[in-house]
């Protein structure tokens, strides 16, 4: 019997440049970004991030080089995992709401931005 272990599809994306994941209506932190693609993110963040659960959020780039927009989108996280560190996680997040032109800026983004260190897709099987 065939057993999907990893059902990544895409190429995720490690930016050279820091970017904070806002909400949009709190302006809280909840967390930076660890990993991209065009259908979801990895981000580290607070404990308060729950799965389950949709956030609006905006991707706020911290640099001082490039006039970088604010990249406002819908996300569903799909699962969080803790770290040794006792008030932060990893969440996985799936982007479920992305107008047209901010999909544009968001692989501008990447393109833009994307280090040596990305993580290329794998399907294992056994």
């Amino acid at each position: 019997m065939w057993v999907e272990r990893e059902r990544r599809c895409s190429t995720r994306h490690q930016l050279n440049v820091e970017v904070d994941v806002v909400d949009q209506f709190s302006r809280d932190l909840l967390g930076v970004l660890v990993d991209i693609h065009l259908e979801g993110l990895l981000l580290m963040g607070e404990l308060s991030f729950r799965p389950d659960r949709l956030y609006q959020v905006a991707l706020v780039p911290r640099t001082s080089d490039h006039q970088l927009d604010v990249i406002p989108m819908g996300i569903d996280c799909l699962w969080t995992r803790a770290m040794g560190q006792q008030d932060r996680v990893w969440a996985g997040c799936q982007i479920v709401d992305l107008a047209p032109q901010v999909g544009e800026q968001l692989a501008r983004l990447i393109e833009d931005f994307s280090s040596d260190h990305s993580v290329p897709a794998v399907r294992v099987f056994w």
